[in-house]
């Protein structure tokens, strides 16, 4: 019997499972830029046919910006070891296996669905949560800076960029106002005049 699991993600939110692929194809290489065997695990646990995106473009790119958000996170924390570190569209990302200090709050925000197949291979722990919903829910930072303090890191990858320019700068205002510490790419990455 076959107990992968089956992603029941809308059309959008299946789009996460290209990085968690690109990640799992890198760690399978001799000379790896990134090592994630539980990324590895998670591909093997997930009935879908990744193959489909075998030679896409997309699973490079998935890989550098990995890399890069890596780094960032890695810098942040070796600045400010107690801070709190908010991904937004987490999907099936393995960062805090990669590169959390031991000591940093983690918030993983993404839809519902998403947070779903996610608590399949991730649990909640006292310096880790996941939180269901979406980006432009105004509760999720309410909700994070009611139970830390910053600084913050934000780190919104492709996801925020990709709403149409109100909802980023809703987002960006929102988290601006409610985590008023916050450091990070968003700003960068939102793409604001």
């Amino acid at each position: 019997m076959d107990d992968r699991k089956k992603p029941r993600l809308g059309t959008v939110q299946e789009t996460l499972l290209i990085p968690l692929y690109a990640r799992a194809v890198e760690n399978r290489k001799e000379h790896a830029l990134l090592r994630d065997a539980r990324a590895e695990e998670i591909v093997a646990s997930i009935d879908y046919d990744f193959g489909r995106f075998d030679g896409l473009p997309s699973l490079t790119g998935a890989l550098l910006r990995t890399l890069l958000f890596d780094r960032w996170v890695s810098d942040f924390l070796s600045t400010h070891p107690d801070a709190t570190v908010v991904e937004i569209g987490t999907g099936l990302n393995t960062r805090h296996e990669r590169v959390d200090n031991g000591r940093a709050r983690w918030y993983e925000l993404d839809l519902p669905d998403v947070i779903a197949l996610r608590r399949n291979f991730f649990t909640d722990s006292p310096r880790r949560t996941m939180l269901a919903a979406s980006v432009t829910d105004r509760t999720w930072a309410a909700k994070v800076a009611s139970h830390t303090t910053g600084p913050y890191l934000s780190l919104p990858e492709e996801l925020v960029a990709q709403l149409p320019l109100p909802y980023q700068q809703m987002v960006s205002a929102m988290a601006a106002q409610r985590l008023p510490q916050a450091e990070g790419y968003r700003l960068n990455l939102l793409r604001l005049p």
